[in-house]
């Protein structure tokens, strides 16, 4: 299965360091290896996510620092539906725009007020206020970020675990 996962992410991207942008993807999603597993039914994959997004910025800014935010948010939303994971381009451009965030924590109405500047040049990503904070509490659920008290850390890694 980790194998699909890495032929669909490689054909659907093109980026001129291929050779770099492989390695990048298989050191951030790769087999876990959980001791003492109870379920050998379940495949468990490990995702570097905080491993994964500054790097992506630089492939991303390879095309020209105009294409950064989209070609980003397209190769993040191929990355995510090649995991299974059921993002809209909003939610993969929110958390693209995170992308800097490494360790801190950000405030959410910091976020919104950055995310509506950015709005004004991409209205395709455009949320209303409400489908901001239900994206904010599908991305928490889905382990991309830590959401409390308004304050918002990317989750450096975690483990998807798949029914074989």
């Amino acid at each position: 299965m980790l194998d699909e996962i890495y032929t669909e992410i490689f054909e659907k991207t093109d980026f001129s360091a291929s050779d770099k942008f492989e390695t990048l993807i298989k050191k951030s999603i790769s087999q876990a290896i959980i001791e003492n597993d109870r379920r050998p039914d379940l495949l468990s994959i490990s995702f570097k996510f905080g491993t994964l997004l500054p790097e992506l910025n630089n492939f991303a800014a390879s095309k020209g620092k105009d294409k950064t935010l989209k070609l980003g948010t397209e190769t993040l939303m191929i990355i995510t539906n090649a995991l299974q994971f059921d993002l809209e381009e909003s939610e993969a451009f929110l958390l693209f725009q995170l992308r800097q965030l490494g360790k801190f924590r950000k405030k959410e109405s910091d976020l919104h007020n950055e995310l509506k500047k950015l709005w004004k040049q991409y209205p395709e990503y455009e949320m209303e206020d409400r489908d901001f904070s239900r994206s904010l509490k599908n991305l928490m659920r889905e382990k991309f970020i830590e959401y409390r008290r308004g304050n918002i850390k990317l989750t450096p890694a975690f483990i998807i675990r798949y029914k074989l």
